[in-house]
C-alpha cells in the first residue's frame, strides 16, 4: 500500500513539474527554410500568388490523393482562399492571402482545424542573378496551453522537412515555367541592318557601276 501511495504521488509530482515547465515554453513557434530557383522573382511570385497552382508544388497534395479541395475569392493576390479536408495525415483548414507585394512578399493567414489560433506563413522572393532566393516561413502562436507548448518544440523538425520538399517542387515548376516565357521584345527584335547605298548617276545621266575586283 505504502508503494503505490509513493508511485501516486511521484507520479502526480512529475505530472506537476511538466506542466510547470511547459508553462515556462515560448508561446512563439518559427520555422523557415530557403532555396535558389533559376527563375526571375514575376516567374517565382505568379506560381506562389495564387491557391490553383499550389497543388503542382504542396509537399501534401499527394499525400491523399482523395483529398477536398475548394478555392474562393479572387483567382490570386489578397483574398483568394483555399480549404481543405483530408486524411489524419493532411488534416484540414484554410489558407487565405492578406498581403502581396509583387514579385517580393506574400502574406498567408492559416487555420488548422486541430489548432485553437492561425498561423501566419509567408514567402519571400529576393532576386539572385538572373534567379531567385525564396524563403517560406512559419509563425505561430501556441498560446497558454502546455502541451501545445510541448508540441512547439518539435514543429521545426516535422513541419521543415515539408517545406524543403515543397520547395525542391516549386523550384522544378518554376524554372519549367521561366523556360515557356517568350523572350522580351528587345531580345527578339531582328537585328538592324543597314541600308545600301545606291549608286551615283554618271555624268550622262546613267547610273555608274563599281567594277567587281
Amino acid at each position: 500500500m505504502r508503494l503505490l501511495t509513493r508511485v501516486l504521488a511521484f507520479v502526480a509530482v512529475l505530472i506537476v513539474g511538466l506542466v510547470g515547465i511547459g508553462f515556462l515554453l515560448s508561446e512563439e513557434v518559427h520555422v523557415e527554410r530557403q532555396a535558389a530557383i533559376d527563375a526571375p522573382p514575376a516567374v517565382v511570385f505568379a506560381i506562389l500568388n495564387n491557391f490553383k497552382d499550389f497543388d503542382q508544388w504542396s509537399p501534401w497534395a499527394d499525400r491523399d490523393p482523395a483529398m477536398k479541395v475548394e478555392r474562393s475569392g479572387p483567382e490570386s493576390g489578397v483574398g483568394a482562399k483555399y480549404v481543405w479536408s483530408g486524411n489524419r495525415e493532411v488534416g484540414s483548414g484554410s489558407q487565405e492571402i492578406t498581403a502581396s507585394t509583387p514579385d517580393s512578399e506574400i502574406r498567408i493567414k492559416l487555420i488548422f482545424g486541430d489548432w485553437d489560433t492561425p498561423s501566419e506563413a509567408v514567402y519571400r522572393i529576393a532576386p539572385d542573378g538572373s534567379g531567385s532566393v525564396v524563403t517560406w516561413a512559419l509563425d505561430s502562436h501556441l498560446g497558454s496551453n502546455p502541451v501545445n507548448r510541448y508540441f512547439g518544440l518539435f514543429m521545426d523538425k516535422q513541419v521543415g522537412p515539408d517545406y524543403v520538399l515543397g520547395l525542391s517542387r516549386l523550384k522544378t515548376l518554376a524554372e519549367a515555367k521561366a523556360k515557356e516565357v517568350p523572350p522580351s521584345p528587345a531580345e527578339s527584335a531582328p537585328a538592324e541592318v543597314s541600308p545600301v547605298a545606291e549608286p551615283a548617276p554618271a555624268a550622262d545621266g546613267t547610273a555608274s557601276a563599281t567594277p567587281a575586283s
